[in-house]
């Protein structure tokens, strides 16, 4: 199971895309939310990586940056989120 912190990553990161699994965002777009201080963008870094190992999320390369997408599982993941805690957030 995923940590608090993995858990808002991927909130965002569905918030971002729409809950879209073909939309493709660029990290600043997404990780604005945790820019607060150096300890919380340090652990927000770490939870994307963790997210990314864990198949929630995928890297894909672009001409000029790298852009994340949601797969299967992280939006399974994400509907999960939303129907427990109630983001507010309509999913498709």
């Amino acid at each position: 199971m995923i940590d608090a912190m993995e858990r808002r990553v991927l909130t965002s990161i569905c918030q971002a895309t729409n809950s879209s699994k073909s939309a493709h965002v660029p990290k600043p777009y997404f990780m604005k939310k945790f820019q607060q201080d150096k300890r919380t963008k340090k652990v927000a870094e770490k939870a994307l990586v963790s997210l990314i190992a864990h198949g929630y999320v995928s890297l894909h390369k672009t001409r000029n940056e790298m852009t994340y997408q949601l797969t299967d599982t992280g939006l399974d993941v994400c509907r999960e989120i939303f129907q427990k805690y109630g983001k507010g957030i309509k999913l498709r």
